[in-house]
């Protein structure tokens, strides 16, 4: 379509102009789409296990004898995951090393696992410890209320 005598156009083709709407309806669509999936996940994403145990024991309703074996509680079970990890890494790392290897040794390879797997043990073994040493300071009810929760945060957790 020529508007003039010199064969200029009088703007886009329709063909060209449906185009270019459907090209800015689809991005804004898509930029909404990222937005909304941005605040979502802002507002859906789990808890980290710091915050999920802080936010359990603001639950509980603590008295301050109780808040204070929860500090220790909490500080306790942070240190020792901390030293499982420091444990577990290296031990892991040799694993998978191995395992890269062009003729890795199947024998070491379920040596490390076993001992990685120990050390697990051993941490849910003084975690259960702990975590009954704790309980001990509640009364029935914020027991009941603790395991509750726990159990809850971690469904939700492991569902993400």
């Amino acid at each position: 379509m020529t508007a003039g005598a010199g064969g200029e156009s009088a703007g886009p083709r329709p063909g060209r102009r449906r185009l270019l709407v459907v090209l800015l309806v689809l991005s804004a669509v898509l930029n909404l789409c990222f937005v909304a999936g941005a605040v979502w996940r802002r507002t859906h994403e789990p808890l980290r296990p710091v915050e999920r145990i802080r936010e359990v024991a603001g639950e509980l309703n603590l008295n301050p004898q109780q808040r204070l074996a929860f500090d220790r509680y909490f500080r306790t079970m942070r240190a020792r995951a901390q030293l499982m990890h420091a444990e577990l890494d290296p031990i892991i790392a040799d694993a998978w090393a191995e395992i890269a290897k062009p003729q890795p040794n199947q024998a070491r390879i379920s040596q490390l696992f076993d001992m990685a797997a120990q050390k697990r043990h051993d941490f849910a073994r003084d975690a259960t410890a702990n975590t009954l040493s704790f309980l001990a300071a509640l009364s029935p009810a914020q027991r009941a209320e603790f395991v509750t929760l726990l159990r809850e945060h971690r469904q939700r957790w492991e569902h993400h």
